[in-house]
């Protein structure tokens, strides 16, 4: 496990201590590091809420996020449902090793690969195009939940679906027996075997997915976007990036991932202990 913890404690918690520039009208020339910048209080976070388009960010996020969540959240449990039924071993690799492919390759060249199939020379435009829908897909704010959700299922549904299929092989096997003797169809034995030995993870991966409702998909955001659309559909993890790195606003960029992070480990510890009420499976 070292390598992992050295990793988490580098990339994860030593750069917890540069939110402290959140709270500084900060320049990287003001002494070592820009550590003497003068303290700023709140005022960071008073302009960005009371921004209004601050407040769009905010809804924006969580609509783009629940959305994704809602609908993605059953497929990589049909999957690994599906993949369990399979009886032939070598059909069965070779179906898990496609579906697990996309999710080694980078958002840039899936972000490509939507381009070039709805761009107004692509295979899916000239499939709209013959039914009369001529509208420029990717321009079109209104499409990009869909297309977020698409992609989120085409690169993730097969990784996704290893953490169910772990849960579903640790189950006995003795359960399925007595439940076929007992005359138990397919969809009963899903329901009162199945369904209750993959709830632990499934209540987990919801509990994770609730947490990232503010912080997730910026890489797929920022890079589905196009300048006919990026002011209408950035997030607040892409609207940090381009303010505090684009922009050089580093204290404000600072600001607004600090307050992002609150509010999703709020959002973990509010779903767990609402998880171990309702269910009684949590993640702590």
């Amino acid at each position: 496990m070292l390598p992992a913890i050295v990793t988490v404690l580098c990339f994860s918690y030593l750069p917890m201590f540069g939110n402290i520039i959140a709270f500084m009208d900060y320049s990287p020339l003001n002494g070592w590091m820009g550590l003497n910048s003068p303290w700023v209080g709140f005022k960071w976070f008073v302009q960005i809420f009371t921004d209004k388009y601050f407040t769009d960010l905010i809804f924006r996020s969580v609509y783009y996020n629940v959305f994704n969540v809602v609908l993605y959240f059953p497929f990589p449990i049909i999957l690994a449902l599906l993949i369990n039924e399979i009886r032939n071993s070598l059909f069965k690799r070779v179906v898990q090793t496609i579906s697990y492919v996309p999710y080694f390759v980078s958002w840039v060249t899936v972000s490509l690969l939507v381009y070039l199939f709805v761009s107004s020379d692509g295979i899916l435009y000239q499939i709209f195009a013959y039914f009369g829908y001529k509208s420029v897909i990717m321009g079109n704010p209104d499409n990009f939940p869909i297309i977020l959700l698409l992609t989120n299922i085409f690169k993730n549904i097969g990784f996704g679906s290893i953490l169910y299929l772990a849960a579903i092989t640790t189950i006995d096997s003795q359960l399925y027996e007595a439940a076929r003797i007992d005359g138990a169809g397919k969809f009963a034995q899903f329901r009162f075997i199945t369904f209750r030995g993959i709830l632990p993870t499934m209540v987990i991966m919801l509990i994770l997915n609730i947490g990232s409702l503010f912080a997730a998909n910026f890489e797929q955001v920022y890079v589905l976007q196009n300048p006919l659309i990026v002011r209408d559909t950035s997030t607040i993890a892409v609207y940090s990036f381009i303010t505090g790195i684009q922009s050089q606003q580093y204290s404000i960029g600072a600001a607004i991932s600090l307050f992002q992070g609150a509010l999703s480990a709020l959002l973990i510890v509010a779903s767990n202990q609402i998880s171990k009420k309702v269910s009684g499976y949590g993640l702590f």
